[in-house]
């Protein structure tokens, strides 16, 4: 059983902030918005810290919330006092769970920070009890690739903090140079790519650059060079995406091209269209009628089934 929880009123002064790689993900001025919240309701969930003996106690978990606090000048704050001998397991599931009720979106980069702390004190079996609480399956392969996270340039590690970057997407940048998870932060931080459309962004520079061992700017300058910057995130978005297709399939770009002219060629009549095979497999077409409802297609059905006939 876990021990009865220990709430204390603690001056601030006692309490220290001693992770360094927490607060580099904190420097900057607090959040705005938690120390307005903060500023109208006070604090709303207590602190989460391991006594240190004899006075002091050591912050484990929400430095934003505790920065934003010291911010207002708060004298003493309501903290969760973990004794010295809690068991090791038992303060990092506390992490872990602290950290999901303080934040709107649990962070990636907290969770392998905390599991690659935990991994040099639990047991293998004690680590991957820790996965569950962070809603992963409890996988040694998942631990390792949630820790790999912290290996990618300092850039890339923080816009996924910020939730910028998405998880599946940052795998991808381990292939590239610190100077190249850069670059690509700062092109998704312009563009503003989101699900899908980041991963293929990032897959199809990644790719490329591989290919032609070139860096992100290189690969990117003839873009920079022709993109519309009148154009809002979305327009300079796809325009980007086109470009890097046209550089990755470019014998499809240019299928699609000449499909294209095929089609205006054609003059087709509204309701009409034409549809390559998937992939330009084959030279098949489908033609395509569209009709408003089935009576429209009921009083043209005669007409329509002698020209096939023909």
């Amino acid at each position: 059983m876990p021990p009865e929880a220990d709430f204390q009123t603690i001056r601030s002064e006692r309490i220290r902030c001693a992770d360094p790689f927490l607060l580099s993900l904190t420097d900057g001025p607090p959040d705005p918005a938690l120390v307005d919240r903060i500023r109208q309701f006070g604090q709303t969930v207590p602190l989460l810290v391991w006594e240190e003996p004899p006075q002091n106690c050591l912050l484990l978990a929400d430095y934003p919330g505790y920065r934003a606090m010291m911010s207002l000048k708060i004298a003493s704050v309501c903290c969760r006092v973990l004794a010295p001998t809690v068991p090791p397991v038992l303060r990092y599931s506390l992490q872990i769970l602290h950290e999901q009720a303080v934040s709107h979106q649990a962070s990636p980069i907290v969770q392998a920070h905390i599991l690659r702390q935990a991994s040099q004190r639990l047991s293998r079996a004690e680590l991957l009890s820790l996965l569950p609480l962070m809603g992963h399956k409890p996988q040694r392969q998942v631990a390792e690739e949630l820790i790999a996270l912290l290996r990618l340039a300092p850039a890339a590690v923080r816009a996924m903090h910020q939730g910028m970057l998405a998880p599946k997407t940052g795998k991808l940048l381990k292939l590239l140079s610190p100077e190249d998870q850069r670059s690509l932060v700062d092109l998704i931080e312009t563009v503003r790519p989101g699900g899908s459309k980041q991963f293929k962004l990032v897959e199809m520079v990644t790719e490329l650059c591989l290919r032609h061992n070139r860096s992100v700017d290189e690969l990117l300058g003839p873009w920079r060079q022709t993109e519309h910057k009148q154009d809002n995130p979305p327009q300079r978005l796809q325009g980007l995406l086109h470009h890097l297709t046209a550089l990755v399939w470019p014998e499809r770009t240019a299928m699609e091209k000449r499909f294209h002219r095929f089609t205006e060629a054609m003059l087709l009549p509204d309701g009409v269209s034409l549809t390559p095979s998937a992939s330009f497999e084959d030279e098949s077409v489908e033609l395509r009628l569209r009709f408003a409802d089935s009576d429209m297609l009921r009083r043209q059905w005669e007409r329509i089934r002698a020209i096939l006939q023909a």
